[in-house]
């Protein structure tokens, strides 16, 4: 993907695990090429079942950055 951002979304809250689904869904996985790896913090919203099913499903891999301290 090198230096192009290709999946911006504008929202104005607080992002929770629920807006951040949605922002999963609706916005990055439909630009993702095949089998990507998606590489996360460990922040409370980007955790959740329904958030990895949702990258599982759509044949992509999710790996977490290591805790911090």
């Amino acid at each position: 993907m090198g230096t192009t951002l290709f999946a911006i979304g504008l929202f104005d809250c607080n992002i929770n695990r629920d807006v951040f689904y949605v922002w999963i869904t609706k916005i990055l996985l439909p630009e993702l090429p095949e089998n990507s790896v998606i590489f996360m913090d460990n922040a409370s919203f980007h955790k959740g079942k329904n958030i990895e099913q949702a990258i599982i499903n759509a044949g992509h891999q999710i790996e977490y950055l290591p805790v911090y301290s």
